[in-house]
């Protein structure tokens, strides 16, 4: 059980700034467009109505906005919302499920045990919808990138509970996402994404017990972004996985210093301890 909250409560510090940052600013993937149709460009959310899309008083964008606050009671009800304007919005199922996600972690980590699992129940049965959304909307173009990173996301977020086990799918989808950036030209002005897809792909490969591959992304991550904390406190777990005392001293001390007050320093503090 101890276990299983450190676990959530590493995780979800480590991709806070990311999903932050991504929802804060909801057309950071569509910066460099990869598909050659100029609605599909300029369109940071896939609707059919547009008016839903620009407004910023609309239900989604007053949700965006709650959620970016972690007030997720109001965002719910924003997001429910939204989607009665329009039952095909598929960003609107990803963040109401978000949401209950988010309130299930608060929740277990409240040791309110049996209300997490019901707000995971949620959650997971609206993105079994979502999921559907954004496999169809792959199938019609393979090249929005958007939906590979939800996906990846999605299965990611859903294998932190006991009994779930989604890191191969979640795999699959982030190094789609990746080949999909560094096949693009204007790759270079996706650093923040990339450096984000190497993050995740190197923590499931940690996940996984494959250290050798953990390394190879963490690494990548890591020269993309010298304070990306939880690549550095990956590296040195995996370092120290494979024998490598001294690399692993070196990351897990980075850590600490960077952020001496974080749950991720705490850890490291632990490791430290255990490899000296």
């Amino acid at each position: 059980m101890q276990y299983f909250q450190g676990k959530v409560i590493l995780l979800i510090i480590g991709i806070i700034f990311f999903i932050g940052f991504f929802s804060s600013n909801p057309t950071i993937i569509q910066a460099t467009p990869l598909t050659t149709n100029h609605e599909e460009e300029t369109s940071p959310h896939l609707s059919t109505d547009t008016n839903i899309l620009t407004s910023p008083q609309t239900p989604f964008m007053i949700g965006m906005s709650y959620f970016s606050q972690g007030e997720y009671d109001k965002a719910i009800i924003e997001f429910e919302k939204s989607i009665e304007l329009d039952a095909n919005h598929t960003e609107s199922y990803y963040y109401l499920g978000q949401c209950y996600l988010q309130k299930g972690i608060i929740e277990y980590n409240n040791k309110n045990i049996f209300k997490a699992y019901s707000l995971y129940r949620k959650a997971n049965k609206i993105a079994e919808q979502v999921i559907l959304q954004y496999e169809q909307i792959i199938e019609d173009n393979p090249e929005d990138l958007n939906s590979y990173l939800r996906l990846g996301y999605i299965y990611e977020i859903r294998s932190i509970a006991p009994f779930i086990n989604e890191y191969n799918e979640a795999l699959d989808y982030y190094l789609r996402a990746l080949d999909l950036l560094e096949a693009n030209s204007s790759s270079a002005r996706n650093t923040g994404i990339i450096t984000y897809l190497n993050t995740r792909i190197g923590y499931i490969y940690f996940e996984k017990k494959n250290y050798s591959q953990a390394i190879e992304y963490l690494e990548k991550a890591e020269e993309m972004s010298p304070n990306n904390i939880e690549a550095a406190y990956y590296l040195g777990l995996s370092y120290d996985k494979i024998g490598e005392k001294e690399k692993a001293r070196e990351f897990l001390s980075r850590v600490i210093e960077l952020v001496p007050q974080s749950e991720f320093a705490q850890e490291a503090e632990k490791k430290l301890k255990k490899i000296n």
